[in-house]
């Protein structure tokens, strides 16, 4: 089961690693990112940033959704972390089971060139590319709001969709 699917553009790092995975209590971080998972000091790099107690995977999109669709998986608390909305829209487009909850956390902290960002709250940024997908997940029934870690703002889809 996916305890919340959350887009952040730095993947594993402090914030998500203390903050939400103590707000959460997954027993599993499942990363989902073709780059990262190809890149065996970026893998590195993120298993020293897990949280003790907590496995953690990092996978392709693909490998990702394959493992979520594995019943061996149905009963374990998953906290799916993506890099991008499109990254969790395609994970999303893949699975039997869906997940119906989506965080877009600290995103466009990383900015990509010739991208016109929007603020939609303290340290959450978003293009109109990135709306476009949250507005496909929302179209699809899922639950999908802005906030940057559990104790700090958050601002649902309405919200989202008022700026763009």
């Amino acid at each position: 089961m996916i305890v919340l699917a959350r887009v952040d553009d730095r993947l594993i790092h402090g914030l998500v690693a203390v903050a939400w995975t103590s707000h959460l209590a997954p027993e599993t971080i499942l990363v989902a990112n073709d780059a990262v998972a190809n890149d065996e000091m970026k893998k590195n790099v993120m298993k020293l940033a897990k949280p003790a107690g907590v496995k953690l995977f990092i996978k392709t999109r693909d490998a990702a959704a394959k493992a979520l669709n594995n019943p061996i998986n149905d009963g374990k608390r998953i906290f799916l972390v993506t890099e991008t909305v499109e990254d969790a829209a395609y994970v999303h487009g893949l699975l039997v089971h869906p997940f119906d909850t989506l965080n877009i956390g600290t995103a466009g902290i990383k900015k990509r060139p010739g991208e016109e960002y929007i603020t939609t709250i303290p340290q959450v940024y978003m293009t109109k590319r990135d709306f476009e997908f949250a507005e496909q997940l929302h179209g699809a029934g899922v639950e999908v709001f802005c906030q940057a870690n559990p104790t700090l703002e958050r601002l649902e889809y309405s919200g989202i969709e008022k700026l763009f």
